[in-house]
């Protein structure tokens, strides 16, 4: 996946963050299974994503489906964290459906796509890594 080049690529002045948050397409709860969106997305994908994780209903359980999404989707190497069965950091960042955010040094947000999977662009991300660097010499 691409977030896995920006880290490589980044990681000595951006300081990243993939937190897994509640499943949003459970087995066992709201399925894409074999619908004709998964099947569009499988197709562009190349690969069939894994779609028949049911909601994990523990922390631990929970940590459990990130480990495994962190090792597949990210090659073990990006740091990925796991929200509170509480949904904290889910609804302090609307993180559903997917969200990408670049937060400055000073808290702000810098860069924020918008809703997901179409907001979901890592070249618009790495244009506002290179953007904000830019705009601030010392952190780069």
């Amino acid at each position: 996946m691409r977030l896995t080049e920006l880290y490589e690529t980044y990681q000595d002045t951006v300081e990243f963050l993939v937190v897994y948050v509640k499943e949003a397409h459970a087995s066992d709860k709201w399925w894409l299974g074999r619908s004709r969106t998964q099947r569009a997305i499988n197709a562009i994908a190349g690969e069939l994503a894994r779609t028949d994780i049911a909601e994990p209903v523990t922390l631990e359980q929970r940590r459990k489906v990130a480990a495994s999404c962190r090792a597949n989707l990210f090659d073990g190497v990006v740091p990925l964290y796991v929200d509170t069965m509480g949904d904290e950091v889910s609804t302090a960042y609307t993180a559903k459906p997917t969200r990408i955010y670049l937060i400055g040094t000073d808290g702000r947000v810098v860069y924020n796509p918008g809703i997901g999977p179409f907001g979901f662009n890592p070249d618009r991300l790495e244009e506002a890594i290179v953007g904000y660097l830019g705009s601030n010499p010392e952190r780069s």
